[in-house]
């Protein structure tokens, strides 16, 4: 029963995690010039891949 319930708890806790990183990276978007904003595509790529991992994808570096 322990078991489940920890499963069900790491569940939810993935669930809020992506919805609040899907929420960052739509903000990010908004912030994106035409020049100077390298750093910022860099995070969103990042937020991208750890959303995409949450979500069940590979892990790959950094990652794994």
């Amino acid at each position: 029963m322990k078991i489940q319930v920890k499963e069900t708890r790491k569940l939810i806790n993935d669930l809020v995690r992506i919805e609040v990183l899907e929420e960052e990276l739509a903000y990010y978007r908004t912030l994106i010039q035409p020049h100077d904003t390298g750093h910022i595509h860099t995070a969103i790529h990042f937020i991208e891949d750890r959303v995409r991992i949450l979500k069940g994808g590979k892990k790959e570096w950094p990652f794994a």
